[in-house]
Parts: C-alpha cells; structure tokens; sequence
C-alpha cells in the first residue's frame, strides 16, 4: 500500500468516526478530496445519510452540507457537478433533507441548471425542496429565494434588467410558485407569469 493510499483509509476512518459538527470536519474532507475526490464525494453522502435526522439542525447542516459542498466546489466545481448530477440520494439529502437547502452553493447549482435550461436535473431538485420540512425556512421561502437567485443571475450574465426566460423554464418555475401555500405565492406566480 502506498503513503497516498494509507493517507485516504486513515481519512475514511477519521470521517467516518467524526461527529458533523467537528471543527475539523472540513479540513478532513479537504484532504480527502485532495487525495481522491470520488471517495470525498462518497464519504460525504455517507455522512449525511448516516446522521441524516441531524441534516435539519441549522448549525449541524451547515457544517455537513454546506461547508463540504464549498469545500468540494473549490477542489473541482466540475467533478462536484458531474457527481451530483450522478447521484439521485446525494439530491435528497442535501435538497431534501438539509435546513440548508436553497443556499450557498447548492442554489447557485441549481440556478445554474435552470439557466442552462437542463429542467430535467432542475425538476427533480425542486421536487425535494418542495418536500423539505427542515430549518426555520417553509417552501414558499426557499422558491422565493430560488426565484430571486434565477432572475439576478440571469440579469447579471446577460447584462439587463429584465430577465428572458425561454418557455421550459418559465413552466418549471411556475409549476413550483403555484405549490406554494401562503404569502409568497401570489407575488411569485406573478413575477414568473410576467415573463411569459
């Protein structure tokens, strides 16, 4: 076995046995990534899944979902995007499960699915923050920021005030405003509708 390969199984280890609060959880997994991003990837679905109940806990999510997707981000955006788009229960657990869900990194991900019009990938990661009942955030809350997030990204690209959707994207997000029970829904569905 060779130093490398000794240094990822004491990583695992050392992840695998870490409380997803530990101050030192992202270093590890920084290593990690360094070392083999695959197996990062593959240690950091099974810590959100191995303590998946604490995915709604703001503090605990941010740590475990959150920092480790930057982390991973910046170690290779493309690798990350690819293993995302790869891997439905990663999907889940970061979408569905986390009180971090529709922030940082995993909205600009998923803005950057609805730009690039791949509503396919786009569909399925709202339908798990349709479901998401985690954090202090509600549905309406999360499309509103999503929403927002797709309007300002594409003004800031596209260097105009007003954004231009094509159809398939208008429809998507109009399909999720109308899901929305309570005060953001009339206001949503109108800014969306407004495009058409």
């Amino acid at each position: 076995m060779t130093a490398k390969e000794q240094r990822k199984y004491n990583l695992i280890i050392e992840i695998g046995v870490s409380d997803p609060t530990d101050a030192t959880l992202g270093e590890k997994f920084s290593q990690l990534a360094s070392v083999d991003f695959g197996t990062a990837v593959d240690m950091w679905e099974y810590m959100m899944t191995l303590h998946v109940d604490r995915l709604a806990d703001g503090f605990a999510s941010k740590k475990m979902e959150e920092e480790i997707f930057s982390i991973l981000s910046k170690q290779s955006d493309v690798k990350l995007k690819s293993a995302l788009g790869e891997s439905a229960p990663l999907l889940k657990l970061i979408y569905g499960n986390s009180a971090t869900s529709a922030s940082a990194g995993n909205l600009a991900y998923l803005t950057s699915l609805i730009i690039a019009s791949k509503i396919e990938k786009a569909d399925e990661i709202l339908k798990h923050v349709a479901s998401n009942k985690t954090g202090v955030m509600d549905y309406g809350d999360r499309m509103k920021i999503i929403i927002d997030d797709v309007f300002n990204t594409y003004c800031a690209k596209a260097g105009v005030t007003v954004p231009s959707l094509n159809r398939k994207q208008t429809m998507l997000l109009l399909e999720y405003a109308l899901k929305i029970k309570g005060p953001n829904k009339n206001l949503l569905v109108q800014r969306v509708k407004e495009l058409q």
